[in-house]
Parts: structure tokens; C-alpha cells; sequence
């Protein structure tokens, strides 16, 4: 137990200069507790050839709390829709996303990318894709190379977007193989447009997130989320005739294109692994309901919102809690099995003093606490739904864990 101690002794002096910490006190990435947003617009981030062989300059907006001190901030990527064809990092529902969860504590920049392909084809619509996804991983990079210029936490970065953009932030974290890409395009043509990374700049850095944002969004196949991989959250309108909300062919001006699989496909594929992904459906809503100033889509953007941050704010943990989950993996606390549902076992060999466990709902607020021995299995009671475990010894936290009631 000496040696367990020491161990987590050490995380918590060191913590601050290997990972940085995540200050969620005082409502922070939870209430809008600031008034003001800070916009820097037409930042930088790279350069890609269109489709058209033409150069563009990819810029993209980034929203700040104004007057934050906070050393250490999440970063969330947005990017429009608009079918690949269209769009700008100033539409509506970006510009209104940003600025709350500005107000949040987050960092946000809305990014533009490269869009634009003809004709109307299966082929041109995955290069257009794929293009627009290493314009993602390039922004994603390029905060990674200098996190300290916006003061961001390169270990909390989450991407997505609407529709097109979410689409975007499913591929970045999910078509991560090449030989994934090779079911939808050559190697060749993989190659040509520049592998997965892509050639868009800020080279030699992680593009990794820790979560993706799907709204209204798709993906090639859904099968293409294993184990381990990130947790993402899905909002879908059950009548989105532009997306579709299952698995069926999509269409680009009037053209059928291929078939993917929508939100309510993933989430089935989701559930079987299991990769955390809450879900809310827009019961009879069409495509981006939430997009526009009427009274029924501001309703809308804000059920979106709200669905979103209590997706997020449970993932904030800290990097203390990284690094201990890090470690005790090699000890012998046990949690199992996950998915549950009714009774979880947690097994330890360390001498404790006073072990317990915790559990937690999905947006951080405490439901139960047990007290432990060596092998305990305890009787949840729990609805369906995503939950955390904290196993603590006193004050000190052990492990925190997902787990999933079904």
C-alpha cells in the first residue's frame, strides 16, 4: 500500500508539469459563467490543393472566454456542413455553438476546409471527404504544436461539427487504418490525395481527439469503432431526408452517391463494443433542426447544447485522473463485467484502509456510494444509461471508471 501511495504521490506533485490540470471549479464547461467571448478570426492553420488544383489557405475563427486566466483549457473543433460542396466557418449554428460554449471555459475554433467536388460520384465524394478530414487532423495539429499560444490542453481536444462536419469528426477519430479507407478508395488514390494525415500542414504531431461531436452526421461504415477507440456523442432528426437517420444512400444534388450509416446505426454498433455514446434522437425532425433563429430551432440549439456539454463535462476528469487510470492498470483493482446489468464485481489484493466505491451518473452528479472489502459484488439498481465508478481508499482516488447498464 506504501508503494501505491508513493506512486500517487508523485502524480499529484507532478501532474501540473508532465499533463496540466483541468479547472472544472465554479461551473466551469457546464454554466455559461462567462459574458463576454474574445473572437480571433482568420487564423492560419494550413494549405491544401482543391479539387480544382488550385491552392487554398485554411483559416479558421477561434472563440475564447474573455478575461480567462485559466492556463490549461479543453479545445472543441467545429466544422459546417454544407455536403461538401458548400458552406463557411460563419454559418449560423457554428457562429452560435462557439460563442456558448465560449462562455462555458472551452476554447472553440470553427474551421474551414477545402470543399468542392465534380462530378456528382461515389469516387469524388470520398476525396472530398478524405480531403476535408486531413484539413480536420491539420487543425487539430496545429493547436497541438503550440498549445501554449491559445492555452489549450492538448490532451482535452474534441471535434466534430454539423453534418458535414460531423461526418469529419467520425472519420478523423474512427477511419484510422488505411486498409479502412481501402473499402471505400484505391491505395492509389489514398496516396494521391495524400494518406490519411494529408499533406495540410503542422506535420510531426498527434491528430487525435479525445471525443467527437456527431451531429446530425454519418459514416462510411460503423464497424470501423472498436474497442478503445474515443467516445463520441450523436444527435439525429428521425426524418432527416439529407442525412440519413439508420443506414441507407445518400444523395448530393439530386445524385446518389453511397451508402452510410447514420447516427442510429452507430449507436447500435456503438453498444455492442462498448464505445460510450449517448444519443438523442429529434423525434419527426428533419436535417440540423437546431440551425436558424426561430423560436422551435433555437429550442433546438439548445436541447443540442445541453446534450453536448453533459456529454463532455464527465470526460474533464483531469490529468491526474489520466495518469492514475494509467497505472492501475498494472495493479490488481478489478472492475467487471462492462456492460452490467444489475450486479458489477470490484476486486482488489492491496491493503486498504477504508475502501469504497462511488458511482456517478453521466453529467457528474453522485448517485450511490458502497463500502468495499477485498471482492465485493455490488447490487446497482440502476436505470439503462452510461455510469461512472470511483473506487477510493479515503480520499484518495484509485480508479474511475465507464461502465454500462443495460
Amino acid at each position: 500500500m506504501k508503494r501505491i501511495l508513493l506512486i500517487f504521490s508523485l502524480i499529484a506533485i507532478n501532474s501540473n508539469f508532465i499533463f496540466g490540470q483541468i479547472d472544472t471549479a465554479n461551473g466551469r464547461y457546464y454554466q455559461q459563467i462567462f459574458p463576454n467571448v474574445t473572437l480571433s478570426s482568420n487564423i492560419v492553420y494550413g494549405s491544401n490543393t482543391k479539387s480544382n488544383n488550385t491552392s487554398q489557405t485554411l483559416l479558421l475563427d477561434i472563440y475564447e472566454p474573455t478575461g480567462d486566466t485559466v492556463a490549461q483549457r479543453p479545445l472543441i473543433i467545429l466544422a459546417h456542413g454544407g455536403s461538401f460542396i458548400g458552406g463557411t466557418k460563419t454559418e449560423q449554428d457554428m457562429v452560435e455553438m462557439s460563442n456558448r460554449f465560449a462562455k462555458m471555459g472551452y476554447v472553440v475554433a470553427s474551421i474551414e476546409y477545402r470543399v468542392g467536388f465534380y462530378p456528382f460520384d461515389s469516387i469524388n465524394a470520398i476525396k472530398a471527404v478524405i480531403r476535408a478530414v486531413q484539413d480536420m487532423k491539420a487543425s487539430i495539429r496545429f493547436f497541438r504544436k503550440a498549445p501554449q499560444t491559445y492555452r489549450i490542453h492538448p490532451n482535452y481536444i474534441f471535434a466534430g461539427g454539423s453534418s458535414a462536419g460531423a461526418f469529419m469528426g467520425l472519420h478523423t477519430a474512427y477511419m484510422d487504418k488505411e486498409a479502412e479507407a481501402y473499402q471505400l478508395i484505391s491505395a492509389s488514390a489514398l496516396t494521391a490525395l495524400g494518406g490519411l494525415d494529408g499533406n495540410s500542414g503542422n506535420p510531426g504531431y498527434s491528430s487525435k481527439v479525445s471525443g467527437v461531436i456527431n451531429l446530425c452526421g454519418a459514416m462510411g461504415l460503423a464497424n470501423w469503432i472498436e474497442a478503445e477507440d474515443p467516445p463520441f456523442v450523436s444527435t439525429h432528426g428521425t426524418q432527416d431526408g439529407t442525412v440519413p437517420y439508420g443506414t441507407a444512400r445518400i444523395y448530393v444534388a439530386g445524385f446518389p452517391i453511397m451508402v452510410v450509416e447514420g447516427s442510429s446505426s452507430l449507436k447500435i454498433h456503438a453498444a455492442t463494443i462498448p464505445v460510450v455514446n449517448p444519443f438523442h434522437t429529434y423525434e419527426g425532425a428533419g436535417h440540423v433542426p437546431y440551425l436558424g433563429t426561430s423560436a422551435s430551432q433555437v429550442a433546438y440549439m439548445d436541447t443540442t447544447i445541453d446534450f453536448v456539454r453533459d456529454f463532455l463535462r464527465p470526460l474533464l476528469g483531469g490529468a491526474s485522473s489520466i495518469s492514475v487510470n494509467q497505472i492501475d492498470q498494472k495493479s490488481t483493482l478489478k472492475i467487471f463485467p462492462n456492460p452490467v446489468h444489475d450486479h458489477i464485481i470490484v476486486s482488489f489484493e492491496e491493503d486498504m484502509k477504508s475502501p469504497r466505491a462511488e458511482v456517478y451518473s453521466f453529467n457528474g452528479a453522485f448517485v450511490k456510494s458502497y463500502p468495499l472489502t477485498s471482492k465485493n459484488t455490488l447490487h446497482l439498481n440502476l436505470d439503462t444509461g452510461v455510469y461512472f465508478i470511483k473506487i477510493l481508499d479515503g480520499e484518495l482516488v484509485l480508479k474511475t471508471e465507464k461502465i454500462v447498464v443495460n
